[in-house]
Order: C-alpha cells, then sequence, then structure tokens
C-alpha cells in the first residue's frame, strides 16, 4: 500500500477535481503492475496497473488507494476491468464516498473477488 500511495501523488494538479489514486498489482510476492491516475479523463490507476501487468494479474492481489469505481464516465468501470482480469483479491484504502463512483467493492465480491479495506492493514 505504500508503494501505491507514493505512485498516487504522481498526479498531483493533474486530476482535479478527482482524488489522487494510485495502485500496485503483486503476484507470488513480485509486483508485476503499478499505476497512478495521470490526469482527468485519463485511464484510472487501476487500469494503468493492469495494463503493465497483463497476464500476469491473472491470480494476483491488487493493491489501491481508493475503492475501485463502479460507473460508466469517461472512462469504463474499473470493478469490471479488475474482475476481467482475473485479480483473486483487492485491498483498498479508503471507500469512495461518491454515490456514482462507490460500490465497487460489493460488485467485485459479488463477483467472487476477495476486497479488504483499510489503510496499511495488509
Amino acid at each position: 500500500m505504500a508503494r501505491a500511495l507514493d505512485l498516487a501523488s504522481a498526479g498531483w494538479g493533474r486530476v482535479s477535481p478527482n482524488p489522487l489514486v494510485g495502485a500496485v498489482i503483486v503476484r507470488e510476492d513480485q509486483i508485476v503492475g503499478e499505476g497512478f491516475h495521470a490526469s482527468l479523463g485519463a485511464v484510472h490507476a487501476e487500469v494503468a496497473a493492469l495494463t503493465v501487468a497483463a497476464e500476469r494479474a491473472a491470480g494476483g492481489t491488487m493493491f489501491v488507494t481508493l475503492e475501485p469505481c463502479r460507473h460508466h464516465g469517461r472512462t469504463p468501470p474499473c470493478s469490471v476491468a479488475i474482475i476481467a482480469a482475473g485479480i483473486r483479491r483487492v485491498v483498498y484504502a479508503v471507500s469512495d464516498p461518491t454515490e456514482t463512483a462507490g460500490g465497487g467493492a460489493a460488485e467485485l465480491r459479488a463477483a467472487g473477488v476477495e476486497v479488504s479495506s483499510g489503510l496499511m492493514t495488509a
């Protein structure tokens, strides 16, 4: 999670009004993908990390600073991309408080992904 927090800061000044978000994918104790939300309207951190990890994401754990989104906006829902990539576990630092984007954790759980939350607890 510490690495995800570091990555998130790379979007400073470029993503407002959206939050700074970083994501790291780990598989077999190795980082296989990482990303951050780089600019308003660009792919979200989760999708950026999934793109880097490619097929290595399957069966991995994603650490992300914000609950993955579930809404269709400028970008497709991160929850759908995470499920499609075969991520087995997601650990997020804080819940998304917005009505439109929040709820991604519930979608992930419904699809059989193990989900937990809390800053620096996993």
